[in-house]
């Protein structure tokens, strides 16, 4: 029962990144370059180098992603005051629509996702998987 459980789990998760990739291919973004958005407006005054170290990414695929995303208008890069060598990275009014798109994308899929769940059922839901999280963080650590 255990494998069909993380079956379910995997397959849960492919498909909500399945929904959301075909929801956002027409702006010509991948989920990566959203999450990569998200740290973005995270962390407004952060390097370009800082968000690649963050997101454990070398620089060179940090400057391909960057790349991409000042393509599609939707980042700028300013160089930081601190070190004018460095750029931090900030939203263009393009990339902030998008991320609004994003979280309403999100909330939908939210309320599509739990339909017909009661709030008891969710609570339970919610405690076991917060207790294989647990157990997942005691594995890695």
């Amino acid at each position: 029962m255990k494998k069909e459980v993380v079956m379910q789990l995997k397959g849960s998760y492919q498909r909500i990144s399945q929904i959301m990739q075909s929801k956002i291919d027409e702006y010509g973004l991948t989920l990566g370059l959203l999450f990569i958005m998200h740290l973005i407006e995270k962390n407004p005054d952060a390097s370009q180098k800082e968000l690649a170290n963050k997101l454990k990414f070398t620089e060179g695929a940090m400057s391909s992603a960057v790349k991409r995303l000042l393509e599609l208008e939707m980042v700028k890069q300013i160089p930081l005051e601190r070190d004018m060598r460095y750029n931090r990275l900030l939203l263009t009014d393009k990339g902030r629509s998008m991320m609004d798109i994003y979280q309403g994308l999100l909330l939908k899929i939210e309320e599509d996702m739990f339909d017909g769940f009661d709030s008891g059922e969710l609570e339970k839901l919610y405690d076991y998987l917060l207790k294989i999280n647990r157990n997942l963080d005691n594995i890695s650590s």
